[in-house]
């Protein structure tokens, strides 16, 4: 606690005055923090208990998405006092956008954004600031269970200081005596003369507790791991803060420098310029293809090689760019090379569309086009950043939120309806077992290709996709509704799905 000072006071008095700046009584201390824990406690049973009642016996559905909304708008309503106003609204769109796709689709993509989002809006709640937010939403996972574990160690504490010997026997009997006494005499005689209370307290007396079921004991354990840290947050803001101490580093010179920088972008560039000017001749040109080598061979081999080397050529031009500053040879040859490398990029698609036109679409072919064009943006931000001498930071930062918001869009997209819908426009590409594989979302597609008989287009029963039905509105979820209400606008069949 920092000292008080007294500003035009004489020395002697003001350290008389040491009693001004005396810390609270430690008991007075101890009692608000059990009387704040006990309520905590109280509503971590009953977050718990509506936990239990949204997901357990259920399918993950929306009920995921309430229960961590609440547990979320619960720790925001105990930090309200000492947030602003800024960072209420931030923090409450945060925990919306986190749980959207979860109400899509609950689904590993869903769940990590889920994971990310909360745990950055658990460490704004701590009270963050935006500048460490990502360190803290990582420290979180290492912070939280310890402590959730060290609030727990304290709590059995505090319980096994409880000693019974020291309450007053006496007083207690003095008290309740009487009135328990006359009051079980009087219970007695009124079931006596009552057959049908009787009989409802016989019914209760012989009631046997049923066994614990303990995997749902430990669900219940689980909760309530995942539930204090959001309502203790304030207990964790240091630890989420805390940054490493900056230790002076001499930086000595190694096998990246100046010079290796320039003559590994000569010979980049040369090697580059090979590989572009073949894609030029084969993919572009009318040049013939060496016998036993098709276009689609040719396609297949590089779409993937040509991407993982843009990939490194991004990371090496990052390493390099400290040694471009006041040489503009090497400025120059780097967005040579760049430009190169943006070139094998659109090759690769191009490679990849030749390959997809010869033998369909699938899931990791689409994810190669997403995955292309994230590439290409981000190399594209590596060249404005070394055009405009651009920081480090300022490229990552919006590569980082580029790549964030293309995989938040990916989970509202279904991946298996595009791939149906690609293949089933063109017969020659159908690929029946590899479709009837695919998730409920390719039905309405196949619905709308083969009419009610559809699944007599697969080959068993086993190698269907079923659609799932939701038995409570727990399990509901956006793309089972719309998916259901697609196939229940495209025919009256009670047999259709």
């Amino acid at each position: 606690m920092k000292a008080l000072t007294i500003p035009g006071v004489p020395l002697a008095m003001e350290q008389d005055g040491w009693w001004l700046d005396a810390p609270a009584d430690k008991t007075e201390q101890r009692g608000k923090v059990l009387r704040s824990d006990g309520g905590k406690a109280l509503l971590l049973l009953a977050l718990i208990a509506l936990g239990d009642v949204l997901v357990w016996g259920y399918a993950p559905g929306l009920n995921i998405a309430i229960f961590f909304a609440a547990v979320l708008f619960a720790g925001l309503g105990l930090a309200w006092p000492r947030l602003s106003v800024r960072s209420r609204i931030g923090i409450a769109a945060g925990v919306v956008l986190s749980l959207l796709p979860l109400v899509e689709l609950v689904q590993p993509l869903s769940m990590l954004i889920a994971m990310v989002g909360l745990s950055l809006c658990t460490a704004a709640l701590a009270g963050v600031s935006r500048l460490d937010l990502l360190r803290g939403g990582v420290l979180l996972w290492w912070v939280a269970p310890t402590q959730t574990f060290q609030d727990g160690a304290q709590g059995a504490r505090h319980l096994s200081d409880l000693n019974l010997a020291r309450v007053d026997l006496r007083r207690l009997v003095m008290a309740w005596g009487f009135p328990a006494g006359t009051s079980l005499v009087f219970a007695l005689l009124i079931l006596a003369a009552n057959p049908v209370l009787d009989r409802w307290v016989s019914g209760i007396t012989m009631f046997e507790l049923p066994a614990p079921n303990w995997w749902r004991v430990w669900f219940w354990l689980f909760l309530a791991a995942t539930i204090w840290p959001a309502l203790v947050t304030l207990r964790m803001r240091e630890r989420l803060r805390a940054r490493k101490p900056q230790r002076a580093t001499v930086h000595r010179p190694g096998m990246i420098n100046a010079g290796s920088v320039a003559r590994s972008l000569v010979a980049f560039n040369v090697l580059f310029a090979v590989q572009t000017g073949m894609d030029v001749m084969f993919l572009y040109g009318d040049a013939g293809l060496p016998d036993g080598i098709s276009p689609a061979t040719y396609a297949h081999r590089g779409a993937y090689p040509l991407l993982v080397t843009a990939l490194l050529a991004g990371l090496f031009a990052v390493m390099a760019r400290p040694y471009l500053a006041g040489r503009p040879v090497l400025r120059w040859l780097m967005l040579i090379w760049l430009a190169q490398t943006l070139a094998l990029v659109f090759a690769s698609v191009w490679r990849l569309d030749i390959y997809v036109d010869a033998f369909g679409l699938t899931r990791l072919r689409l994810a190669a086009y997403i995955w292309m064009g994230l590439v290409a943006s981000g190399l594209g931000i590596v060249v404005w950043q070394i055009w405009r001498d651009k920081p480090a930071a300022w490229m990552m930062l919006r590569s980082g939120v580029l790549g964030a918001a293309v995989l938040y869009v990916c989970a509202f997209a279904s991946f298996d309806a595009a791939v149906a819908r690609h293949n089933l426009s063109q017969p020659v590409h159908e690929d029946m077992p590899m479709l009837c594989q695919l998730s409920e979302d390719v039905i309405p597609v196949m619905a709308a290709t083969f009419g009610p008989n559809w699944r007599a287009a697969c080959l068993s029963e086993f190698m269907q996709p079923h659609l799932f039905h939701p038995e409570n509105w727990r399990e509901w979820g956006f793309r089972n509704w719309r998916t259901r209400n697609s196939l229940a606008s495209m025919t009256t069949d009670p047999d259709m799905p």
